[in-house]
């Protein structure tokens, strides 16, 4: 699965709130995109042939709605980035993540505790 960054856009809305007929979606987009009917159209159509959304077609404005999670989503794209950039390793982007990121020691006592909690088999 392959979800562009305009794509990405559209399944957001979708996510937070669904069913939406594609005039909705161009609206809820309107502060962050000025696209037309036709081009959220072209995602919408992008997204159903990756059957990342479905269409409720029982009146003549089609409403759409995701098929899948968000978080099933964020994972799989972020395993994509890992093994793209980093060659698989997680260490090695949490490496260059903290290397370049001024952390808390609210952050820091956050990451150790997701750290724990993983090694503990917790989700």
């Amino acid at each position: 699965m392959n979800i562009t960054e305009a794509e990405w856009l559209i399944m957001n809305v979708l996510w937070g709130e669904a069913p939406l007929t594609t005039k909705e979606i161009v609206e809820k987009l309107a502060d962050e995109r000025k696209w037309s009917r036709n081009t959220v159209r072209t995602l919408i159509v992008r997204l159903m042939e990756k059957e990342l959304i479905g269409a409720d077609k029982s009146s003549s404005n089609f409403k759409y709605y995701p098929l899948v999670e968000k978080k099933y989503c964020q994972m799989n794209q972020t395993k994509k980035l890992i093994n793209r950039i980093y060659n698989g390793s997680l260490g090695m982007l949490v490496r260059n993540f903290v290397d370049q990121t001024e952390l808390t020691e609210e952050d820091r006592q956050e990451l150790l505790q997701i750290i724990n909690e993983g090694s503990k088999g917790g989700k």
